[in-house]
């Protein structure tokens, strides 16, 4: 279930573009098909470079600031999706709060999905500034739940 959880989107590329494939073939495959079928496959090309979750790592999991770990993969549906909120998440709450993406396929990210028990992309593990962590959610990122920890007071959040 991992290889699907981690690759969704690169599954589905290649289903739609055999389906595709299929059609030109079984049409005669004239020439207006098959720039077609290029064109769609640049399109998809092109959509997974602007949308594919980026690796950043630059600081440890205890800081002075609370920290959201994302582990993600590149190839995920589910993280490409959740982007969007972890980007406005993320400047919303610049220099209060930390988030750190990890790409669950490279080294430090087998080693930190192994550490935390991370089985499913993307899951989110929040921490306070000590590096204690304090929940954690898989597939879709709890912003009013991060909101309202980094809202609370210092003394309700240890």
């Amino acid at each position: 279930m991992q290889f699907l959880n981690h690759y969704s989107a690169v599954i589905l590329a290649a289903l739609l573009l055999g389906g595709a494939l299929s059609l030109v073939l079984r049409r005669g495959g004239r020439m207006r098909h098959w720039l077609v079928l290029i064109g769609v496959t640049v399109v998809l090309v092109a959509a997974w470079w602007v949308f594919r979750p980026v690796e950043r790592w630059p600081e440890p999991l205890a800081g002075p600031l609370p920290l959201l770990l994302e582990i993600q993969s590149p190839y995920c549906l589910g993280c490409v999706a959740q982007r969007p909120a972890v980007d406005r998440l993320e400047k919303e709450w610049r220099g209060k709060l930390v988030i750190q993406r990890v790409d669950i396929q490279s080294a430090e990210g087998r080693k930190l999905a192994h550490q935390y028990g991370v089985e499913l992309t993307p899951t989110f593990i929040f921490f306070d500034k000590t590096g204690q962590e304090q929940w954690r959610n898989s597939g879709q990122l709890d912003a009013a739940r991060v909101r309202s920890i980094v809202n609370a007071p210092t003394e309700t959040r240890q």
